[in-house]
């Protein structure tokens, strides 16, 4: 009797497909080095990075850009069976980048966030941040 490896494989190939998510996009931290309080304007910070994910204004005029990126990448120990209710869970990776322009259009600050996370579902939660190159001022790429 032959097997049928047609659903076999299907299976496989959808569980690889949804093992990752990712919301925005990630920004190059060279571009952003180059935005610089008291000189970049939002035009130049427009063609360095891209459109921001959300702008706000407040009533004095100031207009801040928030850029932010997210991906949750499953482990491989989630698809295995049993197992993965004891060693599964997600590595994610999160950016965040608010620049805030003054009444003039010229940047007046630049604030910068990276991170990352081992995150434990089922039975293995509580896992550390992995921050050693962020604590070194040596961002993600």
């Amino acid at each position: 009797m032959k097997k049928a490896k047609g659903p076999t494989v299907s299976i496989v190939l959808a569980l690889m497909l949804c093992g990752c998510a990712s919301v925005g996009r990630k920004l190059d931290a060279n571009q952003v080095d180059q935005i610089k309080k008291g000189e970049t304007t939002k035009e130049q910070v427009a063609q360095l990075v891209g459109n921001p994910d959300q702008a706000t204004k407040d009533s004095d005029g100031v207009t801040t850009w928030l850029y932010t990126y997210s991906r949750a990448t499953a482990k491989a120990s989630n698809f295995i069976p049993i197992v993965g209710a004891f060693a599964g869970g997600f590595d994610t990776e999160t950016q965040s980048v608010t620049v805030t322009f003054g009444t003039n259009g010229i940047v007046s600050n630049v604030i910068s966030s990276y991170g990352a996370q081992d995150l434990g579902t089922g039975l293995n939660t509580g896992g550390k941040a992995r921050i050693s190159g962020v604590e070194d001022n040596k961002r993600p790429k």
